[in-house]
C-alpha cells in the first residue's frame, strides 16, 4: 500500500508537473495570441490606411481626368478657332496679293504709258526745239553761224 500511495504520490507530483507546463504553454500560447492580435489589430489598421489612400489617390486621379480632359477640349476649340483664322487670314492674304498683283499691273501699265507719252514729248520736244532753231536761223538779224 505505501507502493501504491508512493506510485499515487509520484503519479500526483507528474500531474502538477504536467499542468503546471500545460499552465506556462497556455500562458505563452496566450501571449502569442495576443501579440498576433496586436499584429493583426496593426496589420488591419495599415490596411485601412492603404485603402484611403487608394480612395484618395482614385479620387485625385479622377479629378486629374476630369481636368485633363477639360484640358484637352479646350485645347481643341482653341485649334478649331486658330484654323478658322488661320483660313481667314490665309484668304485675306491671298485676296491682298490678288489685289496688289492687279494694282501692280495696273501701275505698270500706267507706268509704261506715261513712258511712251514721256518718250513721245521728248521727241516732240526736239522737233519743237529743232523747228524753233530753225525759224530762228531764217529770222533777219540771226547770227550767220547759226544757221542750218
Amino acid at each position: 500500500m505505501l507502493q501504491d500511495l508512493d506510485q499515487l504520490a509520484a503519479r500526483i507530483g507528474q500531474l502538477v508537473h504536467r499542468t503546471r507546463q500545460l499552465h506556462a504553454e497556455r500562458d505563452a500560447l496566450r501571449l502569442r495570441l495576443n501579440e498576433f492580435e496586436a499584429e493583426q489589430r496593426s496589420l488591419k489598421q495599415r490596411a485601412a490606411e492603404r485603402e484611403a489612400d487608394i480612395v484618395t489617390l482614385q479620387s485625385k486621379l479622377q479629378d486629374h481626368d476630369g481636368a485633363v480632359t477639360s484640358m484637352l477640349e479646350q485645347a481643341q476649340q482653341a485649334e478649331v478657332a486658330l484654323r478658322e483664322q488661320l483660313a481667314r487670314e490665309t484668304a485675306e492674304r491671298q485676296s491682298l496679293e490678288s489685289r496688289f498683283a492687279a494694282r501692280e499691273t495696273e501701275l505698270q501699265g500706267n507706268l509704261q504709258s506715261r513712258d511712251t507719252e514721256l518718250q513721245r514729248l521728248r521727241v516732240a520736244a526736239a522737233a519743237a526745239r529743232e523747228r524753233i532753231d530753225a525759224v530762228l536761223a531764217r529770222l533777219p538779224g540771226a547770227p550767220a553761224g547759226e544757221q542750218h
